[in-house]
């Protein structure tokens, strides 16, 4: 061979070298966005084998992870090891990084791909009479394998070199772990402070078993299902219901995906027990129905809309939600009562071929009318519903005579007078708004309101009131700009015109409403339907 053939000749074999520390890199980003989801990760291994409590402090520079319970077995901390060492053949890094990953083992792969400067582990034996094991590596160092007898009773990940954002991975954290205790008691600190578990602001939380072992709350706002997939505790992904009712579930999946699954496998998982997840859902709501005298009223008043919407949605269930007690109502002689809906159809009473229902709003006052029997107290989404599933109208009772309140009333009821109210009573009247000083949303719901009441002026005015009525058509609606209702009904409006039919029910309080809008709405509902 000439000396040009020796020069221009190729390792072949370095060529083919597997470049674990590229490799490594690559499926640490592929997993985690940045370090500040490693405590997360951490936390999630140790809950895995079993930890009844886990300690973390963060640090500008490091992260402590202590535990009891939840030891590293000693298979997966001599993988590290070798992964660690880069001495070791290309070929056996390789297969140490498949291993864990094989495994799920996302934590233990983070903290080397992160490159942190120094690490050190120490686990507590998983089973008596073993004895603790563990392993300490430093940057351009050995690594180190240990033993330790009399085994350590807890277990603990030490990092350095991190460059922990502390602020995101509490926050991170507080939020992927809020579920840890779904299957099995577990203590979450976090630089001495426990972690809060569980719902926020839910009316009533209910653990159940099927399909997955997991934990169901009614939440008290939000109009769309959320189901929360944890695996080993901690969140991982999530699934938006649109169609009611609004409920609430976090389902641990360990028994339904391999340890390591990705949000996208755990929601393809469990795409199939969607439906029944719905229905032990509404079976919930029912049971909660049940218990209704326990509820404030404005819970009730929350259920009451939920299982109104699965009783729309969910005709299987219609019967038993119309014997529920979801319906408050006052006696003529003031008694507070709930009624089912069997009973809320007797009180509903025909006028001019019109079906019609005695109701007012809950902040009104019941004193101000002259009710002939029972009337019902319902607000707008209530009443849309009702509309809706029983074809109904609504109307107020007839008002008593000289139960308007003046000035010298409420002069009378000494420090007890709101500002607002004597203010109203100073000012009655609100000032019109023209148009052009309207937001876009405003204006919006005042064209839809216009083409539906061709012979009556609608203004938007200034105040926080009731809507004004003036004539008998009316020939006049004043839509006061900060009333909760009137902002009510531009949002619902703003987001679907079609809802202009239940935005009309509530600012006509059930009165004088067109009959062209409730067409439209019916209509629009059953082509939803089908």
């Amino acid at each position: 061979m000439t000396d040009l053939h020796r020069r221009e000749s190729i390792d072949v074999g370095a060529l083919l070298t597997i470049d674990v520390e590229s490799e490594l890199r690559k499926l640490t980003l592929a997993q985690l966005q940045g370090s500040w989801q490693l405590p997360a990760e951490l936390v999630r291994q140790a809950i895995r084998h079993g930890a009844r409590k886990i300690e973390v402090e963060l640090g500008r520079q490091q992260l402590h992870v202590r535990s009891f319970g939840g030891g590293i077995p000693q298979a997966s901390l001599h993988e590290v090891a070798v992964l660690l060492d880069p001495r070791r053949e290309p070929e056996r890094r390789h297969r140490a990084l498949t291993t864990l990953e094989r495994e799920g083992a996302l934590a233990l792969l983070g903290l080397i791909g992160l490159e942190p400067s120094g690490l050190r582990i120490i686990s507590a034996p998983s089973q008596a009479n073993e004895p603790g094991c563990g392993l300490e590596w430093k940057r351009g160092g050995r690594v180190e394998l240990q033993r330790y007898q009399p085994a350590p009773q807890t277990s603990e990940v030490k990092v350095r070199g991190l460059k922990l954002d502390r602020a995101r991975a509490r926050t991170w954290l507080a939020e992927a772990a809020r579920f840890a205790s779904v299957t099995s008691p577990v203590e979450i600190l976090v630089d001495g402070r426990p972690l809060a578990q569980g719902f926020d602001d839910a009316i009533a939380h209910t653990r159940i078993a099927d399909p997955l072992p997991g934990v169901f709350a009614l939440p008290r706002t939000g109009e769309v299902a959320r189901v929360i997939l944890l695996q080993d505790g901690i969140a991982t992904g999530h699934i938006s219901l649109p169609d009611p009712p609004c409920f609430e579930v976090a389902l641990e999946t360990r028994g339904l995906a391999e340890a390591g699954a990705s949000a996208a496998r755990l929601r393809e998982l469990i795409a199939p027990h969607l439906d029944r997840l719905v229905e032990i859902a509404v079976d919930q709501m029912i049971e909660i129905g049940h218990e209704g005298a326990s509820l404030t009223t404005s819970d009730r008043s929350r259920l009451s809309q939920q299982l109104l919407l699965a009783a729309r949605r969910r005709r299987e269930h219609a019967k038993t939600i119309a014997r529920l007690p979801l319906f408050r109502g006052l006696e003529r002689d003031g008694r507070e009562r709930w009624y089912d809906l069997l009973a809320l159809r007797q009180s509903v009473h025909e006028d001019g071929g019109e079906r019609l229902l005695t109701t007012l709003f809950p902040d009104q006052d019941l004193g101000d009318f002259a009710p002939e029997g029972r009337v019902y107290l319902l607000d707008e989404a209530e009443r849309a519903l009702l509309g809706e599933l029983l074809e109904l109208g609504f109307r107020q009772p007839r008002r008593r005579v000289g139960r308007r309140r003046g000035l010298g009333e409420l002069l009378r009821q000494g420090v007890g007078v709101r500002f607002r109210d004597l203010f109203a009573a100073l000012r009655p009247g609100g000032r019109a708004i023209p148009d052009a000083e309207l937001d876009p949303d405003e204006r919006h719901l005042l064209v839809q309101i216009r083409a539906q009441l061709e012979h009556c002026e609608v203004v938007m005015c200034t105040g926080e009131g009731r809507v004004r009525r003036r004539g008998a058509g009316p020939d006049k609606l004043l839509l006061p700009r900060a009333s909760p209702t009137v902002r009510a009904a531009v949002r619902s409006v703003a987001r679907d015109p079609g809802w202009v039919y239940p935005a009309l029910l509530a600012l006509l309080d059930g009165r004088d409403f067109p009959y062209r809008a409730r067409r439209r709405w019916r209509l629009d509902s059953w082509r939803a339907a089908e």
